[in-house]
């Protein structure tokens, strides 16, 4: 796994390593802010802290009580894909895909997408985008220009990277607040959730942009548009409201 967080992302392995490393810093501030403010936390976590002898004879401490349940927290999100069932759990994604992706190419391929529901846009969402979408803009095997990719992968990290903080400092607020540190717990899950709804907006409207651009860059390919018209009328033959536009 790469050490560098702020490394470039160019495929989803990166991404997943740079969520990993801001996660396991979230959780390092989390278990710091449970550390001052329970005791009985301190006390356990206590037990893992060490101190390294420098070269003048003095004792560096280390606190390993505090990184490395962080680091710990930081890779079962990784391995388990937390951003990924978070994702899920809040629709993030879905909605992402079925109004911005989806809603865009079948406009632009005459498609009437007012006419479909959401239900309908939700059974057919993961065939059209594998279709219509992923076989053009996969970083492993990309038709359209890699840099938009990278830059839509990029920003999608960084978005990931904001959930997964968000989570980390909700859950340690209920905990303070269940052990009655009312006020540091109620700023910690406050805060946390004011920084999210002000933050995770902002870096999804970059991503809209960056999506309609590789939309954009998918159809400027007759071939490609070609398949996508056809993705689209597929699924309109067996399934009437895919109508295209007038």
């Amino acid at each position: 796994m790469a050490l560098n967080p702020l490394a470039p992302v160019t495929d989803y392995q990166s991404m997943l390593n740079r969520i990993c490393w801001f996660t396991s810093a979230a959780a390092l501030g989390a278990f710091w802010l449970l550390r001052i403010n329970v005791p009985a936390v301190d006390e356990l976590l206590a037990q893992m802290d060490v101190g390294l002898e420098t070269s003048e004879g003095k004792s560096l401490p280390v606190p390993g009580g505090s990184l490395l349940p962080a680091l710990a927290v930081g890779m079962v999100a990784r391995v388990f894909r937390a951003h990924s069932h978070l994702g899920h759990w809040l629709g993030i994604r879905e909605r992402f895909d079925i109004e911005v992706i989806l809603t865009e190419l079948g406009r632009r391929v005459g498609i009437d997408t007012d006419t479909v529901t959401d239900e309908q846009w939700l059974e057919h969402r993961y065939d059209l985008m594998r279709q219509s979408f992923y076989q053009f803009a996969s970083s492993r095997s990309p038709q359209i220009d890699e840099h938009l990719i990278h830059q839509a992968l990029d920003l999608w990290s960084w978005f990931w990277v904001g959930l997964e903080a968000t989570t980390v400092f909700v859950l340690t607020g209920f905990a303070l607040v269940a052990v009655q540190a009312y006020e540091v717990g109620l700023a910690t899950f406050g805060g946390a959730l004011l920084l999210a709804a002000i933050g995770l907006p902002l870096i999804r409207l970059q991503c809209r942009g960056y999506a309609i651009a590789q939309v954009k860059a998918i159809l400027a390919d007759s071939s490609r548009e070609a398949v996508v018209r056809n993705a689209f009328n597929s699924l309109g033959e067996s399934y009437s409201p895919l109508n295209r536009a007038a």
